[in-house]
């Protein structure tokens, strides 16, 4: 039995090691006898890697009234001093952690050596020691270095293994995710299950602070007192020691429990900043990249997580909310074994598309719920949306149906030019329906190389735009023709204007115009003062979003020929349903409307013309249905799309880069704190009293209030009936009181 004797080492001329400074690690136990072999194998697997810092390990035995202990370390010594130098320090009685480190801490000042603190319940995987000692010559400020970890509060990695993640660690994650990391991340502090301190540090501002008695903030007390010269603990994310947490002490005659709040609030008095610094850290865009990255892990199952954004859909019927449940649906039926898929609606969404039919779990849009891929359908036209796909995932896509609200004069506007450019600016993946919704895409905004581009067309399958199974009704030869008018209140979709004409030049038609109603009271609904539908007899306006699927179909089977008067569309879903209802269709010549005829193998029945006044001419003599020479090829309904957008999501996965998300999680954080910030606040002080938003529970409590209260309204202004009356009486109120204060500011004068 080796009985080693504490002494103090003379001090040594500094003789580097082949990367610099050598350097002690001094590794203390506790009884726990049976963490000897498993830390001391791992070490003399990393004999090179000891060597090559210029190491020496001192094993400390804390407990030497506990035989157990010392017949284990005495058992392998010898294979530990044949692989490294190394030595065993006995203490004469139980003196505790932080005492018995600051022995280590003496020797390392007097020597000049760098220190590596390693609890005993830790494996030490090659290269990590020497790869913590480059890292620590990287920058003069860095004083403190962790490696990365399995089990070690800020330095676990995967962060999701560290919060709740199921399943064991994988080494292959953590090589991955490390591999996306820069070489080293700053931290606010260090953690001492296996931590380097500069000699310099120790010898300025001296070792641990035994006031902390059996350990726990010992280090924070360090890192932050020499953190207040500046020296700061960074994270070596190319080094791994695993550790097994709470077992190198957890023996011990007094608790966790107890010494942890106890030595806390020490820490707390000393270093007012240490929980505002931490909790910044925690918050940052640093921090949330790497949690957002550890959704790139796999589960058990070898899927990822992946969300749909319908976050802006209504539970009405519309040719985004049609896209979006298509490609759900080929989703489902294709991604499943790679992806969890979940879909971010309000429950009343949910409901109404039946999107539990396909077995898809819904999620609050604004829960907290982080996701490897969020896909979002249809362009963000608020600075929330954009928010929430930033913070809840680590690779974005969107699909840009088109570029209609920022071209459309009435429409656009600066605000919502800067959402999309923002939008196309930080994310990864742009998918548009159509050549020429991705050619405007692409003129109008700065596209980043690295993001990748989809072309891909919604399904072009007739099959899939058959609205009901519910046949024509029988025509009879006195029957009236009825021409079907197809849009909206939109002026680009031009029906109110095209009805009138139609309605005016053949009077003996009857024109439906489908999107539109007539005026029923004094002031419609008409958001932008464009003219209403005429009141000839043969003209009837028909409200949409509301109708039941064979009601919708109807208006197709029952009409003779389909108008789409659209000046501007991104696909053109009323050209494929009229196809599938087998009725020709009136289109104007735009890119989109040829692609899609192309695509039909130039389908006899659709019919192009320029002008209203052409249309009319084109409609004297109205065409019959002529059944299509050719087929287009199959296999190309919503499946294709799903296909090709599943591979463009995989290439953005692959290109997923920390440093990517990073930049637009600090451009997300950066401006919505600017628009936290009054006008008139002086910047700078602005800046210092809100590092972030919201930063209070009661900041909190206020947003979660006033979200609600959107949800609330906006149910309320789906009524346009009591929208018209709410708009009505808003104005009878202030009418007067306009009239009022000019009167008052007249007599003041």
């Amino acid at each position: 039995m080796l009985n080693i004797d504490i002494e103090r080492p003379s001090a040594a001329t500094e003789t580097p090691g082949s990367e610099g400074r050598n350097v002690l690690i001094a590794l203390p136990f506790y009884k726990n006898e049976e963490l000897v072999a498993t830390v001391v194998a791992s070490l003399i697997a990393c004999a090179a890697d000891i060597a090559a810092i210029g190491g020496e390990v001192v094993f400390f035995n804390d407990s030497p009234d506990y035989p157990a202990l010392d017949e284990a370390l005495n058992k392998i010594l010898p294979e530990a001093m044949a692989a490294f130098p190394c030595r065993l320090v006995r203490n004469p009685v139980n003196r505790g952690f932080v005492k018995t480190m600051n022995l280590a801490v003496a020797e390392a000042v007097g020597r000049k050596l760098d220190l590596i603190l390693l609890n005993s319940d830790t494996v030490v995987l090659p290269g990590a020691f020497s790869e913590m000692v480059r890292v620590s010559r990287l920058d003069a400020m860095i004083a403190f270095v962790n490696p990365r970890s399995d089990n070690a509060t800020l330095a676990t990695l995967p962060v999701a293994h560290r919060v709740g993640g199921t399943g064991a660690f994988a080494l292959e994650a953590y090589t991955a995710l490390a591999g996306k990391l820069p070489d080293f991340s700053y931290v606010p502090t260090a953690v001492g299950f296996c931590m380097l301190i500069r000699w310099h540090i120790l010898a300025e501002f001296g070792g641990l602070d035994e006031v902390f008695g059996a350990g726990y903030n010992e280090e924070n007390d360090l890192v932050m007192r020499a953190g207040r010269c500046g020296y700061r603990a960074v994270l070596a994310n190319k080094a791994l020691v695993r550790h097994e947490g709470e077992k190198s002490f957890s023996l011990a005659d007094i608790s966790k429990e107890v010494l942890e709040p106890t030595n806390r609030a020490i820490l707390d008095a000393r270093y007012p900043e240490y929980g505002r610094f931490t909790s910044a850290y925690f918050s940052s865009p640093e921090a949330t990249a790497e949690w957002l990255l550890s959704t790139l892990v796999p589960d058990s199952d070898g899927r990822l997580d992946l969300a749909f954004d319908f976050s802006s859909f209504a539970p009405r019927h519309a040719g985004t909310y049609q896209a979006g449940r298509e490609l759900l649906q080929a989703a489902v039926a294709s991604w499943s074994g790679e992806f969890n898929i979940h879909v971010l609606c309000s429950p009343d969404v949910y409901a109404f598309h039946n999107y539990a039919e396909f077995g898809v779990p819904r999620r609050d849009p604004h829960g907290p719920e982080r996701f490897a891929v969020i896909f979002r359908e249809g362009q963000p036209y608020d600075w929330r949306s954009i928010e929430q796909l930033v913070l809840k995932g680590a690779v974005i896509g969107i699909e840009m149906l088109d570029t209609i609200s920022i071209d459309c004069t009435q429409l656009t506007s600066q605000a919502l030019f800067n959402i999309w450019q923002f939008s196309m600016t930080h994310s990864d993946l742009l998918v548009a329906p159509s050549a020429q919704s991705m050619t405007q895409v692409v003129n109008r905004f700065q596209i980043p190389e690295r993001m990748v581009r989809v072309e891909s067309p919604l399904s072009l399958d007739l099959g899939d735009y058959r609205l009901s199974k519910a046949e024509a009704t029988a025509k009879s030869a006195a029957r009236q023709a009825v021409l079907l008018v197809i849009g909206n209140h939109f002026p680009h979709k031009y029906l109110v204007p095209t009805a009138n004409a139609l309605a005016r030049a053949f009077a003996d038609r009857k024109v439906l115009a489908l999107g539109q109603t007539k005026p029923s009271m004094a002031e419609p609904f008409n958001p932008y003062g464009l003219p209403n539908l005429n009141n000839d007899v043969n003209l009837v306006g028909i409200d949409v979003g509301h109708h039941t699927e064979e009601e919708f179909a109807a208006f197709y089977t029952d009409s003779d020929v389909i108008v789409f008067p659209s000046h501007y569309e991104g696909f053109g879903y009323p050209l494929m349903n009229a196809l599938a209802a087998k009725r020709p269709v009136f289109v104007r010549r735009l890119p989109v409307f040829e692609e899609l005829w192309e695509s039909q193998a130039r389908n006899p029945n659709v019919h192009f013309y320029e002008t209203t006044a052409d249309l009319i001419e084109r409609l004297r003599v109205l065409p019959g249905w002529q059944e299509p020479q050719a087929n287009p090829a199959p296999g190309n309904g919503a499946e294709r799309s799903a296909r090709e957008i599943h591979a463009g999501i995989k290439a953005a996965i692959a290109r997923a880069d920390y440093r990517t998300i990073v930049d637009r999680l600090r451009a997300v954080q950066f401006m919505t704190e600017m628009a936290a910030i009054p006008s008139w606040a002086p910047l700078p002080d602005a800046l210092a009293i809100r590092p972030h938003v919201p930063s209070t529970p009661q900041d909190k409590a206020a947003r979660f209030l006033a979200e609600r209260m959107e949800l609330v309204a906006r149910k309320i202004f789906r009524s346009r009936l009591l929208y018209g009356a709410l708009r009505l009486i808003f104005r009878l109120t202030l009418r007067p009181l306009l009239i009022l204060r000019h009167a008052l500011r007249r007599h003041a004068q």
